[in-house]
């Protein structure tokens, strides 16, 4: 039993030793973490104090940019901002007030769509490419301002687009920016080189007149060719022919009166021509001259110029011509007939007209419906286009009735023509319900133009004359004054 209590007793002692020993290592561990968690937040506090450093550093680099120039998120919130951003919200920080892009620049509440102020933020999700776009922003007043804005996405590690970063600049400030960016190269090549423009500076005498001597990048983009095949070309190599004739001639006058403006035509460097709206003007740099050359393609407002004329050329083809039937409308087919009798008092040439209408249209309306009635004006007027010829000219003179102009033609071939319509819309059908159908027929006269009569007035009238003794004797007839 003592030899049992005295093993129990040195097991206890070594375990109690063991215990102390494990107990001083864990003792040593927590200091060593203890140690290694102060210089841990010792270097996190620096990381955040430099990390708040270079944030204060960047926010005051990027508000002395002239430009508003914001971070925008995916879902249109600003996350970053200079002071311009500031002012145009009137003063309020639109990061801590957690405003979006379109709120502060729009005064909208949603996004922008349509092409009038296309986004951006939309294009560059798609492309993951830098865009420039033209808006209109407004300021704290509500004042309008035409910006260009330059955006370039910022990509997460994935490649994805996380942010956009824009810069809005004010387009009527740009031209005075420019026009003062080349009076000093040197002080202002960081502006010449980041315009949306493209920007030539030429040499203005001496036999390298023409030659280009500097180009932004935008100049370079708009002609297809790199900066050092742009400076080996000359202001001749751009034009086509037809215009690089009269760049002599230009460079001459701007020597002479200090500016120019002109469209030209530009050719780039595969060959594709576009238009081009030219402001050049004449700078002194030291002590030589040199000629500024603001190119702008225009090929988008030669587009909507075009798209401009075929409307204006619809509009005034819909004001001349009736509605139901497409043909000439009344006040048109007077216009067109006083001409065409004009014309024919001074080369002597014969003229005959026609004035038809449908018989018993009345009956038909009222039977039928109007519905019916605008069916039988409709399938006259396209029988009438198919007989007549192309010179001729037809229109709607009132309610059923038509007037057909036939020009350098006598009275028996006007009867010819008369006889035919006639024919050709008696054989006509408007179907109906229950696979029905309706014809008509159609009574008209026809009389040559007389030099003795005074006025077109009289023209018709004999016409007129001639149809109503068609529709006495009988209607669908031809009757002849």
């Amino acid at each position: 039993m003592l030899e049992f209590l005295t093993g129990m007793a040195n097991y206890t002692d070594k375990r109690m030793a063991q215990l102390i020993e494990e107990i001083l290592s864990l003792k040593q561990r927590i200091n060593e973490l203890e140690l290694s968690l102060e210089v841990f937040q010792k270097e996190s506090v620096q990381k955040r104090d430099l990390l708040e450093t270079s944030r204060d550093y960047l926010q005051t680099v990027i508000d002395n940019i002239y430009d508003p120039t914001l971070v925008i998120d995916r879902e249109y919130r600003i996350v970053f901002a200079n002071k311009m951003v500031k002012e145009m919200a009137g003063g309020i920080d639109p990061v801590k007030a957690g405003l979006f892009c379109y709120k502060v620049s729009h005064h909208n509440d949603k996004p922008c769509i349509g092409r009038k102020d296309p986004c951006p933020l939309r294009k560059i999700l798609k492309t993951r490419s830098p865009v420039t776009v033209t808006h209109t922003h407004y300021d704290s007043a509500n004042n309008k301002i035409l910006v260009e804005i330059v955006a370039s996405p910022i990509l997460d590690r994935t490649g994805e687009v996380a942010y956009m970063i824009e810069s809005c600049r004010d387009i009527s400030e740009r031209m005075r920016m420019e026009r003062e960016l080349y009076e000093s190269e040197m002080r202002y090549r960081s502006l010449f080189e980041q315009s949306s423009d493209a920007i030539l500076m030429l040499e203005a005498e001496g036999p390298g007149a023409g030659n280009i001597m500097s180009a932004n990048k935008a100049a370079c983009k708009m002609h297809g060719y790199t900066e050092k095949e742009m400076l080996r070309l000359s202001l001749f190599d751009l034009a086509t022919p037809e215009f690089a004739g009269k760049a002599a001639g230009s460079i001459r006058r701007l020597l002479a009166g200090g500016s120019l403006q002109m469209e030209v035509m530009h050719r780039k460097k595969d060959g594709t021509v576009f238009p081009v709206d030219v402001s050049s003007t004449l700078v002194k740099t030291g002590e030589k001259n040199m000629i500024l050359v603001i190119d702008r393609d225009i090929s988008e407002r030669r587009r909507m110029e075009e798209e401009r004329k075929m409307l204006i050329k619809e509009l005034e083809r819909i004001s001349e011509t009736d509605g139901l039937t497409g043909l000439l409308n009344r006040q048109r087919l007077d216009k067109r007939l006083n001409e065409e009798i004009n014309r024919a008092n001074r080369y002597r040439e014969p003229l005959s007209l026609i004035m038809f209408d449908i018989d018993n249209f009345k009956k038909i309306n009222d039977t039928f419906g109007h519905v019916v009635g605008d069916k039988v004006l409709q399938e006259s007027a396209v029988i009438v286009k198919e007989t007549i010829r192309i010179t001729d000219l037809a229109g709607r003179f009132g309610g059923d009735e038509f007037v057909l102009i036939l020009v350098e033609t006598k009275m028996d071939v006007g009867l010819q023509v008369a006889e035919r319509l006639r024919a050709a819309i008696e054989q006509a059908k408007i179907p109906l319900k229950k696979n029905r159908t309706v014809g008509f027929t159609i009574s008209a006269g026809i009389c040559q133009y007389d030099r003795r009569m005074k006025s077109a007035r009289d023209f018709i009238s004999r016409a007129d004359k001639a149809l109503y003794e068609a529709k006495k004797t009988g209607h669908n007839r031809v009757c002849k004054a």
